[in-house]
């Protein structure tokens, strides 16, 4: 006797899904059982969503009745689908790959988007800043006029990129803050799920605490410590944007493609200089950069010093010659890419 087929409908049942629409594609509730399992082991929700959305609802409606993912469904979306960057493109195939990947576990006949899928990206460099350009350009952050489409940016700008600066946070960090996360009697700052969810508390200088508190003095207390004049926080593009006009504003010209980002590298970078100034054991203190910077992997805060200029390095302490075969283990190990590695080192 023919074994008889299980209903979809009741399988979503059997697995929790007891409000399961028919009008909805049936891959949104495998990425919903699958984004519950990231959160749980820790991970972000919206790490995995970009894309993995956006490709399901394609799925929908070209493909309703779909269940698991086809090469077909991955190929069709790709010829309808125009990346600006092949940085985004490979993050698109990646979560995707995840998810594809989780439907698989489940026991799904389901396609996997193999290496083939992804596209051969130019590692960034990170921009470095020299003195001169810091100065111009933080000098263009506290001049900036008022703009009737960016209400009260001129507040807000000048503490923004020095909060990021001065503590090496990462763009999203200081955007995510609430009010209540800034202590500005202590100087404590506690910065809440960040990257793959940790929490982190770090302390700022007096000359940024006196800033934040003459800043905050103009705000009435709120839900963010930057928010939008309706009380919701701002987007990083927003950052971006601004950034972008306040370097075209200081009149410098570009050696490379600089990023709100690389405020945290220049935070990184300039820490170890000082340190290599002072005397101090640089592979020693690394480790206080890095719980400060919030790197999950020390490996990712050993990286700055490949930033340091070489004399630096050489008077530091540190061991030339294994120092140089390390950062060419780590950065094998961040490029994936033989011709790509062999172009940057």
């Amino acid at each position: 006797m023919a074994k008889e087929e299980v209903p979809i409908t009741t399988i979503s049942q059997m697995l929790g899904h007891a409000d399961m629409d028919s009008s909805k594609p049936y891959l949104s509730f495998d990425e919903k059982q699958m984004l519950d399992l990231k959160e749980a082991i820790g991970y972000s929700r919206v790490t995995y969503q970009p894309h993995i959305k956006e490709f399901i609802v394609f799925c929908g409606n070209t493909y309703p009745e779909a269940v698991c993912v086809t090469k077909e469904m991955v190929d069709t979306w790709l010829q309808q689908k125009q990346f600006q960057t092949n940085a985004t493109h490979n993050s698109a195939i990646s979560r995707l790959r995840a998810f594809t990947k989780y439907q698989a576990a489940i026991g799904k006949d389901t396609f996997v988007p193999g290496e083939e899928y992804s596209v051969k990206t130019v590692h960034y460099t990170p921009y470095i800043f020299t003195d001169v350009e810091l100065r111009k350009l933080f000098k263009t952050f506290d001049t900036l006029q008022p703009h009737f489409e960016a209400p009260e940016r001129e507040y807000i700008v000048p503490v923004l990129f020095r909060m990021m600066y001065c503590c090496g946070m990462r763009p999203s960090e200081p955007l995510e803050l609430l009010y209540e996360d800034v202590n500005l009697q202590t100087g404590e700052i506690y910065i809440r799920q960040s990257k793959r969810k940790k929490d982190r508390r770090i302390l700022m200088s007096e000359d940024l605490m006196s800033l934040c508190r003459r800043y905050a003095s103009f705000k009435k207390p709120r839900t963010y410590f930057f928010d939008r004049v309706d009380g919701s926080r701002f987007p990083t593009y927003w950052m971006t944007n601004q950034f972008r006009i306040c370097w075209r504003n200081s009149g410098l010209v570009k050696r490379g493609n600089p990023r709100p980002y690389d405020l945290r590298h220049n935070y990184a970078k300039r820490t170890m200089m000082r340190w290599v100034n002072e005397g101090r054991d640089v592979m020693a203190m690394v480790s206080y950069l890095s719980a400060y910077m919030g790197h999950t992997e020390f490996s990712a805060t050993l990286y700055y010093i490949h930033l340091l200029p070489e004399r630096l390095i050489m008077s530091s302490g540190i061991d030339g010659k294994d120092f140089h075969v390390y950062i060419r283990r780590l950065l094998m190990k961040k490029i994936k890419d033989p011709e790509l590695f062999k172009t940057i080192t």
